[in-house]
């Protein structure tokens, strides 16, 4: 069997293996270009998450309270917790608050009609239909919409857009 020789080093000089400090700075200066160029298209990435995000927290909790209502062959609500949408909802059944979500910030969510969503003993809406759309703050994009809607029958659908 051959052995493999190596050249040898240099008289007075050891080889040396890695990175000189000019490699590194130039892999550092590509990487901080390529992030730069990347930040804002990662920034609508979260936007659109968290409006994806919200916007199945509250199609579940819809669906949530109709399944409540006929469980509990009670009516059954579904309310912001605090001043707007954004704050959270609660699905309620009398007294007891059967499940909370939220808050969500950085999102504008506009329901259709103000007040609470009561859903019947049957699973229907006591009310009319209502529709919330989501959206990010200060995005007038229709693209980076959801508009989660509730029929008079209690079923739930969402579709990208803005509510029409």
């Amino acid at each position: 069997m051959r052995r493999a020789t190596f050249p040898p080093s240099s008289p007075g000089r050891p080889t040396r293996r890695g990175f000189t400090l000019v490699e590194l700075l130039c892999a550092m200066s590509v990487l901080a270009i390529l992030a730069v160029a990347a930040a804002p298209s990662f920034s609508s990435l979260i936007a659109n998450q968290r409006v994806r995000g919200a916007s199945l927290d509250l199609t579940s909790a819809l669906l949530l309270a109709r399944s409540e209502a006929v469980k509990r062959n009670a009516t059954v609500t579904l309310a912001a917790t605090g001043a707007a949408w954004t704050a959270g909802w609660a699905v309620t059944a009398g007294a007891e608050t059967v499940r909370s979500f939220g808050p969500y910030g950085g999102l504008t969510i506009t329901p259709s009609a103000a007040g609470a969503l009561a859903l019947g003993n049957d699973g229907r809406l006591t009310g009319a239909a209502m529709t919330f759309e989501v959206a990010p703050n200060g995005d007038t994009a229709a693209a980076s919409r959801v508009c989660v809607q509730v029929s008079e029958t209690g079923r739930v659908a969402s579709d990208t857009g803005a509510c029409s």
